[in-house]
């Protein structure tokens, strides 16, 4: 793996619907769309870059902020529209854009949920589907994670950063002081709190009874200590989701798979995606 990818020279703006989105973009090949999850400061450099670089030698990688994170538009309404539905349609007029029949989908968290309705609203338009900490009937409660996501929100100080991210990364062997640092800037990008408000989970339509709809295949991941969404998702989302496989990751691993064990997830996420 020899092309090292620099955010500055793959950095991309486009606008879809009215609505301004960056993206990052590299390599050759099928085209695979990637997003974060949506907590504060997620935005798609730092969740994916981590595994860009391998994942370019076989595809082309597109890693988009959604609306409210990164580098996108702020302040965005859905119109009452459904989350998942919103962007789905994003990711559609997107592909429209670029003159891309058929794109992969690597979805996390809270934005996973986009990624199986755009396999289920436009099924000849998806290759296949990979989803990180996600199950569609889960609704977690105050997990220690989402109450450390709320105190940061709250109050948006490096110390409530870093409780927020013992809880998305509980193994400190894994959690670098560079990615704390990068994210503690992200959240604190202006108006990316307030704008990631009209951008939250619970704003997803409940999917399970037309997942039966879902034709493509789709791979979920997991770590086993996820501070943030219980682990025993990965059970409801095997049975929720037709034609799924799954992968735990164990050894204390956390919300951020990709960023923890790269090497291991570019090189599972290219054998699904190219079998």
């Amino acid at each position: 793996m020899d092309r090292k990818y620099t955010k500055e020279e793959t950095d991309r703006f486009v606008e879809i619907d009215g609505i301004r989105l960056h993206y990052n973009e590299a390599g050759d090949g099928p085209a695979l769309i990637c997003t974060h999850g949506g907590g504060p400061g997620a935005n798609a450099w730092d969740n994916t870059k981590w595994v860009l670089d391998a994942l370019a030698e076989h595809f082309r990688v597109f890693l988009i902020d959604m609306p409210g994170f990164g580098e996108s538009q702020m302040h965005v309404s859905r119109e009452g529209v459904p989350m998942d539905i919103f962007c789905a349609r994003l990711k559609r007029g997107f592909i429209d854009h670029l003159g891309i029949d058929k794109a992969h989908l690597y979805g996390s968290s809270a934005f996973s949920a986009a990624a199986l309705r755009f396999g289920i609203d436009y099924p000849g338009r998806v290759g296949r589907i990979v989803i990180q900490a996600y199950a569609p009937s889960q609704h977690p409660g105050p997990t220690a994670g989402l109450k450390a996501v709320g105190e940061f929100a709250k109050e948006p100080s490096m110390a409530n950063m870093e409780r927020m991210m013992e809880q998305f990364t509980p193994n400190p062997e894994l959690r670098t002081r560079a990615a704390t640092e990068a994210r503690f800037r992200a959240a604190n990008n202006p108006d990316h709190l307030q704008s990631r408000l009209e951008m939250n989970a619970a704003s997803n339509s409940d999917l399970v009874g037309e997942l039966r709809s879902l034709t493509t295949e789709v791979l979920v991941t997991w770590g086993n200590h996820d501070g943030m969404i219980p682990v025993a998702g990965i059970l409801a989302a095997l049975e929720e989701i037709p034609n799924v496989r799954a992968h735990l990751w164990g050894g204390n691993s956390g919300h951020f798979v990709a960023t923890e064990h790269p090497e291991d997830f570019a090189r599972l996420v290219t054998d699904f995606l190219l079998r």
